[in-house]
């Protein structure tokens, strides 16, 4: 048992090195860690570690706005409604913030971690404010950027992405696990998603929310895993396919098609089939698809920004 024990620590201890050695290879590379389409289709913002957050018009690609946001963006999220935008920031001077693209006004959300946050989501209604931070804090905001409650996961792992349920208030981290909480911060489910310690990178609910999915890392040994649950989190798929760790998750409006972000666009099916395919010189980051759902546009580790059909069939790119 005591060997079992430390062979555990060591694996445990040598996965967060590697994550460690990972996150100071990307704090000086110029990387679009992720992107999103306004609610209303209007406009595409991108973030990444390049001091700015840069807004599009959806129109001509062009530039609409920019804002000063220092070192690394780490997601960005859309009001479900309105024209303002959520942003998470790690390594940086400049807090996670609330910023209304109408007025310019930008609120700074305290009580977050000084080492920053991963993930962020609004809830169904645009009522509440998700921050899942690198301290394994669950923050809770109004839209005015009021701190409403705060609670802590199992553990002060970082949580790399948070997702509210789309028609519940319950919302699902991930980082070493998977787990479930009502907005109380009531722990509704913790589970070990697989046997080998690899951290968990995404997750997105199904618009119905019977079920929803993640990604991880994967190491050397064992490939990145996309993985189906439904809505206990019990195990209903799990692919293996990606060459490399996926990035990033969404559905399409309809809920009928999962793109991820890896070393390619990949479009999957409901039951976890693979449907289309889009090669990539690099590998991509950010993925958001828009109001109709027949545009996909991805970040790269390599500062690209590209437009896909939903047949993962490059269409156009933004300078």
């Amino acid at each position: 048992m005591k060997i079992k024990n430390k062979l555990l620590k060591c694996i445990i201890l040598l996965t967060a090195f590697n994550n460690q050695l990972f996150a100071q290879h990307t704090i000086n590379k110029k990387i679009l860690w992720t992107t999103d389409w306004s609610s209303d289709g209007k406009f595409i913002a991108v973030g990444g570690n390049l001091d700015t957050l840069k807004i599009y018009s959806e129109k001509n690609l062009k530039s609409y706005k920019s804002f000063p946001i220092k070192n690394t963006i780490t997601r960005i999220k859309w009001h479900p409604s309105k024209n303002i935008i959520a942003v998470a920031t790690q390594l940086s001077e400049d807090k996670s913030s609330i910023i209304n693209l109408d007025t310019n006004e930008r609120i700074k959300l305290n009580g977050i971690s000084p080492d920053g946050a991963r993930g962020i989501d609004w809830n169904y209604t645009g009522e509440y404010l998700a921050v899942a931070d690198n301290d394994g804090q669950i923050l809770i905001y109004d839209i005015k950027g009021n701190l409403i409650r705060r609670f802590k996961n199992e553990n002060s792992k970082g949580i790399t992405a948070v997702d509210w349920h789309p028609k519940k208030n319950i919302l699902v981290t991930v980082s070493d696990k998977i787990r479930l909480y009502d907005i109380e911060g009531n722990l509704l489910k913790s589970i070990k998603h697989r046997t080998e310690e690899v951290m968990l990178l995404s997750v997105a609910w199904h618009k119905s929310g019977s079920f929803f999915i993640t990604d991880d890392y994967g190491d050397r040994q064992d490939k990145s895993l996309l993985q189906y649950w439904n809505e206990q989190a019990e195990l209903l798929r799990s692919i293996d396919i990606s060459k490399g760790e996926y990035r990033n998750i969404t559905w399409n409006p309809k809920g009928n098609r999962l793109a991820t972000a890896s070393d390619a666009l990949r479009i999957f099916d409901t039951k976890g089939k693979l449907i289309s395919e889009g090669n990539s010189k690099d590998y991509l980051w950010g993925v958001s698809w828009n109001k109709q759902g027949d545009r996909i546009i991805t970040s790269s580790m390599e500062q690209n920004i590209i437009i896909w059909n939903n047949k993962a069939e490059k269409i156009s790119s933004i300078e």
